[in-house]
């Protein structure tokens, strides 16, 4: 049986070994991409997941439909909205929602012809797409690319502890109802769920714990939902932006 290798670093190469905790923007991540993937390695991901030496580059992405700018009807807005099944390969994570898709990186992902260099860009949305081709199915019509906007990482738990995200934001350019319809959950055995409306995750994140700690993070810092400034509060207020509190 073929054994699973999985891309790392070596903790220590990054920040000094201290790894910053929480969500952290990113304005420009091309150096820290030529970085990750100038030290990065292909390990048996059996060792890698318990290494905490070792850090498993995670892309992880956020899905959002609808018009976000100011002009744009909040009726319409949603995010992607998932939870983890018993049957998904990571047991430490089940029953857990997120609001970010994405997996380890693997060796296919850095096939290339013979003499071609490695682009770090698209080595790490090359992965990316992969995982969103695996855990979703896509609509026809080709998606905008993905955009890297940031670091997040949490060594408190025993999953954080040997990975790290990089967090991508796709916004895919069509109304809400549009999105439901044609985005579904490929891999129905290890997730379920689908396009939701902002008062939808709102009721969900009445419970904060249900959540994985990395969307957590997002949710917190309002990356996923971009209120224009407004505070993220709760269901009261994901109803008054979308016009349908009573």
């Amino acid at each position: 049986m073929t054994r699973q290798r999985v891309f790392v670093v070596d903790r220590a190469a990054f920040f000094d070994g201290d790894w910053p905790q929480g969500y952290h923007r990113i304005d420009d991540g091309d150096e820290l991409l030529r970085q990750a993937l100038r030290e990065g390695r292909f390990v048996d991901r059996e060792q890698a997941e318990r290494t905490p030496a070792w850090k498993q580059w995670i892309p992880y992405c956020m899905l959002r439909c609808g018009d976000w700018s100011p002009e744009g009807d909040p009726r319409q807005r949603g995010v992607l909205l998932v939870q983890r099944t018993r049957r998904g390969g990571e047991a430490r994570l089940h029953g857990s929602w997120t609001v970010g898709l994405g997996g380890h990186i693997e060796p296919v992902d850095a096939a290339l012809p013979d003499g071609a260099r490695v682009d770090p860009k698209a080595f790490f949305q090359q992965a990316l797409q992969r995982e969103l081709d695996e855990e979703l199915a896509l609509p026809d019509a080709p998606l905008p690319p993905a955009k890297l906007v940031g670091l997040i990482n949490d060594d408190s738990t025993e999953v954080g502890s040997v990975h790290a995200g990089l967090v991508y934001s796709l916004d895919v350019g069509m109304p809400l109802a549009d999105a439901q319809a044609c985005f579904a959950i490929r891999e129905t055995d290890k997730m379920r769920g689908g396009f939701a409306h902002l008062v939808d995750l709102a009721q969900v994140w009445q419970t904060r714990s249900q959540f994985e700690s990395w969307s957590q993070f997002l949710i917190e810092a309002e990356i996923v939902v971009a209120m224009g400034g407004k505070s993220w509060s709760g269901a009261t207020a994901a109803r008054r932006e979308a016009g349908d509190e009573s």
